[in-house]
């Protein structure tokens, strides 16, 4: 591994990290529980331990599960637009075995009656697992400790084996379900964990800055698609002649400084008009929810300090940390510097964007009032404005 240009990644501790931001965006639409993911990512390995799966397939299989929904937030609802989308935003995921378009036909039914109207043998194995475990945790939840319920979930998979699940996976779900240990495990987090990482071969790569830059944007795109974030960034680190791995490593950070917003509820995020203290103080947590989410991740813990500081302020007043001037590097003041440059030239829910002229008025006003390093307002004036 060459440290200067590749950082260690294995997907699944990404993904597992990552997986409740995307189930807390899936509760908003689809009323799902915490660990909705890592529930379906339990379900579909111990279908695929019994299919025979390989060590390669069954930690795509894992994969495919944490991240299923990982389009839902742009989409809004599951149709073919959302299908599709939700393979384009997997593309530079470093899958293992040869399975494609998993997620595009996860919600197709064995009868045709899905998305795309696919049938039988011409849906993928990995879709019709994640079709199974996916509708039974949305409509009956896995996680609860009610003998009913577990009574209701088995007799909604007989009936509906070869409508809308497979008669083979219904088969080996019948005889899982038929344990305690099975019931006992889904319900708890670390039982599901250890079970994850006592299956799971390791496959931890080393992988180029450039293509966990390429798989970390998937998350800055789920809540601002079309953000100048990245592409300013890396005007400001070329013009500082960033060597390459610090500027990879800034740009990594500044494409995960939003994850911390998906923990913060969509009528919060869009809400167009002015948010109470109390909202406030709710996205004032999201460079906090950054680092609990990024410390989490192998190799991650540069980028979790860096990204964490998005919105902090050089006179003390910003957050979540309330951090001075002595205590931000050259890189913090840029990332929280080019954040608000990024901000105010880009419309949001509750005002049209500025000019760039507008914006780096505001920001030298801020640099007067000891908010902004100057010299950095100054550069993105002359590189970001005026270039």
């Amino acid at each position: 591994m060459d440290k200067k240009k590749q950082l260690i990644f294995n997907l699944n501790n990404f993904l597992l990290s990552t997986s409740h931001t995307l189930d807390f965006v899936e509760s908003q639409y689809n009323n799902t529980t915490p660990n909705h993911s890592k529930r379906i990512a339990f379900l579909s390995l111990k279908i695929g331990q019994k299919l025979n799966l390989n060590d390669k397939e069954m930690f795509d299989l894992c994969a495919y599960s944490l991240c299923h929904d990982i389009a839902l937030n742009e989409a809004k609802i599951k149709n073919e637009e959302y299908s599709i989308l939700s393979e384009i935003k997997i593309k530079d995921f470093p899958f293992l075995s040869n399975n494609n378009d998993v997620l595009k036909y996860q919600n197709e039914n064995i009868n045709g009656s899905g998305i795309f109207g696919l049938k039988d043998d011409d849906i993928p194995l990995f879709s019709k697992i994640l079709n199974f475990s996916h509708t039974l945790d949305v409509n009956f939840d896995l996680s609860k400790k009610d003998i009913q319920n577990r009574k209701d979930i088995i007799a909604f998979v007989k009936s509906n084996t070869n409508t809308l699940f497979d008669k083979d996976i219904v088969n080996i779900f019948l005889d899982i379900s038929t344990k305690l240990e099975f019931w006992i495990d889904i319900q708890n987090e670390n039982d599901i964990l250890q079970f994850i990482f006592n299956n799971l071969h390791d496959f931890t790569t080393a992988l180029d800055f450039e293509e966990i830059l390429n798989i970390t944007q998937s998350f800055l795109d789920i809540l601002e698609k079309d953000s100048k974030l990245i592409s300013n960034c890396e005007k400001m680190c070329e013009f500082y002649e960033f060597e390459h791995k610090d500027k990879y490593t800034f740009l990594i950070s500044a494409s995960m400084s939003k994850i911390g917003k998906l923990l913060i509820p969509l009528n919060i995020l869009q809400k167009e008009e002015e948010l109470t203290k109390n909202e406030q103080e709710e996205i004032k947590a999201y460079p906090y929810y950054n680092k609990k989410i990024l410390s989490n991740i192998m190799g991650f813990n540069d980028i979790a300090l860096l990204s964490c500081k998005i919105q902090e302020l050089l006179d003390a007043n910003g957050y979540p940390y309330s951090l001075s001037a002595k205590d931000m590097s050259l890189k913090d003041r840029l990332i929280a510097s080019v954040n608000i440059y990024t901000s105010l030239t880009q419309d949001n829910s509750y005002r049209k964007a500025y000019s760039k002229d507008e914006a780096i008025d505001i920001m030298l006003q801020m640099a007067k009032d000891k908010k902004l390093d100057i010299s950095i307002v100054n550069d993105i004036n002359k590189i970001l404005v005026k270039d």
